[in-house]
């Protein structure tokens, strides 16, 4: 558990936020992890470590159910499945995925 980890996990966590669409947590993500770079030591950096582990799952999670959101789209625009995104002709787009 080090710096270099702590990186990958950052780098991870941010390219799934950008296919989430959401700038203003990936503006946080980059604070976040600046922050804990520069100022963070030993007992404090663990447990920023522990934060990013858990907000990166959150986010892995979030990712799966766009996926999910989004085949469940594409079945109902193919009228594969009875519509409830696209019921009276909404397109069901949506800004972002939180």
């Amino acid at each position: 558990m080090g710096i270099e980890n702590f990186w990958l996990i950052v780098i991870l966590t941010a390219s799934f936020i950008l296919l989430l669409r959401h700038l203003g947590l990936l503006i946080i993500q980059i604070i976040f992890a600046i922050l804990v770079d520069q100022f963070m030591h030993s007992f404090l950096f663990t447990i920023a470590f522990i934060i990013q582990i858990l907000f990166s799952l959150w986010i892995a999670y979030r990712v799966f159910q766009a996926a999910g959101y989004q085949y469940q789209l594409e079945m109902e625009k193919t009228s594969r499945i009875p519509q409830h995104y696209t019921i009276e002709s909404r397109s069901g787009r949506r800004k972002n995925f939180l």
